[in-house]
């Protein structure tokens, strides 16, 4: 903690120490989130625990995972919530009420812990936690919450937090999203080999009976996440390389490459107005911005500080390392500007790439 000291000669005053707030450098959010009015925006950063049993965040504010809301007009701080661990996915509920994160986290001796948490989005309130679950995602109506453990994928209804389905394919998936028309959910699944690679595939599960209904070929290379577009007939992964494959999601086989030119995880999203696709490069932060349905480059975007680092322990040679995708790239809601998790935060304007806001303390 800074100490200032103050030196106070009226009416024979001794020196007065004042204690000011720590100092907090601008930390790279892992994780960024818009919320459906986008006027507000949350960012979330890993960070350490304390080392205990049960685990506490790290007590020194430089090294504790941080969640944070900020109004977007001014860039003041609603809120500031504590936690520990990889933080990989934020997001707000489509009504705007509740945020929502999902963490991964092992304890040093290897018992996983991940979680995923909401909080009220006005008062930072814990509302509910879900432990041992590493993945969700919001029905487009905000109805339906998908939550993914190491063995099951359930859906709750938001309004009692009953468990309405449990889609049994999915269970243990990677990550799951919800079309638009809510009436069936998308995952990511891993499938471990007993000799050869880990394969990585997609699968699409209608909600009503929990059936599936689809599986795209398996690929070797590591995926973690689908974006779905909002015309609901296509969804994009993200590669190494700069890959961003586009598939067609009634029968799940790929169409288009797109590259990003840039090497490193790829992370597809799409506008909201469905106009664009763009990729964030998760080792430095750049965005290519591609126009729909052409695919004719609409705008690149670099930054000079785009990186970030994992605190979970992974194996020399595990190539399953969802954590090195965080979702740290979004569109605001009008489709005019997005934001990347660089400098604490930046919101840059697609046309003519002005940086509209930046935050951190």
């Amino acid at each position: 903690m800074r100490t200032i000291l103050l030196s106070v000669a009226l009416l024979g005053c001794t020196t007065l120490q004042v204690f000011a707030a720590p100092f907090v450098p601008v930390r790279d959010p892992q994780t960024v989130a818009f919320s459906p009015s986008g006027t507000v925006v949350a960012t979330g950063c890993s960070g350490m625990s304390d080392g205990s049993f049960p685990p506490r965040p790290h007590p020194d504010v430089r090294k504790c995972a941080v969640v944070a809301i900020w109004d977007v007009g001014t860039g003041k701080r609603l809120a500031r919530m504590e936690m520990f661990g990889d933080l990989t996915q934020l997001a707000f509920s489509p009504d705007g009420t509740l945020l929502a994160a999902a963490r991964l986290f092992a304890t040093p001796d290897g018992v996983p812990m991940h979680e995923v948490r909401l909080w009220d989005a006005t008062s930072g309130r814990v509302v509910k936690v879900l432990d041992r679950c590493h993945a969700f995602e919001f029905s487009a109506d905000g109805e339906k919450l998908a939550v993914v453990s190491r063995s099951k994928c359930v859906i709750y209804d938001r309004n009692d937090w009953s468990k309405e389905h449990q889609i049994k394919p999915l269970g243990g998936c990677v990550s799951v999203a919800f079309p638009l028309d809510g009436t069936s959910l998308i995952g990511v699944c891993r499938e471990t080999q007993k000799e050869g690679p880990d394969q990585y595939l997609i699968r699409k599960c209608e909600i009503a009976t929990g059936k599936l209904v689809q599986t795209s070929q398996p690929l070797t290379q590591p995926f973690f996440r689908v974006a779905i577009a909002p015309d609901t007939v296509h969804l994009a992964t993200g590669h190494d390389g700069g890959n961003v494959l586009i598939w067609d999601l009634v029968n799940l086989t790929p169409q288009t490459r797109l590259q990003t030119g840039v090497k490193g995880i790829a992370h597809p999203f799409f506008s909201p107005d469905g106009k664009y696709l763009a990729a964030g490069c998760q080792d430095n932060g750049d965005v290519v911005i591609w126009k729909l349905p052409s695919g004719e480059e609409a705008g690149r975007f670099t930054f000079e500080k785009g990186t970030f680092r994992t605190y979970l322990t992974r194996g020399a040679d595990d190539t399953f390392r969802p954590e090195k995708d965080p979702a740290r790239f979004s569109f605001n809601p009008d489709s005019s500007a997005f934001m990347v998790g660089s400098y604490g935060g930046i919101i840059r304007q697609i046309e003519g790439g002005r940086e509209l806001m930046r935050f951190g303390d």
